[in-house]
């Protein structure tokens, strides 16, 4: 019978100087100091799909009002690689703690930059989303989605921002690199 063992120097580090152990880098450093200060975070995903059952808003759109990343809502809600989150940072869960009913009415009567959004619906429409669907993902009316998108104003509220940006999250457009200028016309000269 032959039995297997790690060698020697595998088992028993001898130096015959001092060990140097290499510094940590300044990210490790920072989530070690993190970890001592993580808030739970089972009532923050309670708190989210209780929200989520009350307005009927997607979560994209609740971490986007709450000022969340939608990777930190998506792996409170659903977990990562198959375990679910155990924990927030304080500021997360103080943003997720601050987003309420109140809240979310206020953004529903908080005016937005119209020309904001018609170059969000204008970025869906370019990547396929149809008239029926931008109004869905919107909450925009039909003929105010018109309106917005023939590049007249019109009223929208905040909130309907935030349902548009995290439209364009779903259809892999990042919000933060649409323009806010108006849509040019390819092909015409000025």
């Amino acid at each position: 019978m032959t039995v297997l063992t790690a060698p020697p120097s595998a088992v028993t580090r001898r130096t015959c100087g001092p060990v140097t152990i290499p510094p940590a880098s300044a990210p490790m450093r920072r989530r070690a100091r993190a970890a001592h200060h993580l808030v739970e975070a089972g009532p923050f995903r309670a708190w989210i799909r209780q929200l989520m059952s009350d307005t009927g808003l997607p979560w994209r759109v609740l971490a986007r009002a709450a000022a969340v990343s939608s990777a930190t809502v998506h792996a409170l809600l659903h977990g990562r690689s198959g375990r679910p989150l155990t924990a927030l940072t304080p500021s997360d869960a103080e943003r997720l703690f601050r987003l309420d009913h109140r809240r979310l009415e206020f953004l529903g009567q908080a005016p937005a930059e119209p020309q904001r959004i018609r170059m969000l619906l204008w970025s869906l429409a370019m990547a396929g989303c149809t008239n029926r669907q931008l109004i869905e993902f919107s909450g925009i009316d039909s003929s105010t989605v018109r309106i917005l998108m023939a590049g007249d104003t019109a009223w929208c509220s905040r909130l309907q921002e935030l349902r548009a940006e995290a439209a364009c999250e779903v259809w892999g457009i990042d919000p933060r690199m649409v323009p806010s200028g108006q849509p040019v016309a390819s092909g015409v000269e000025r």
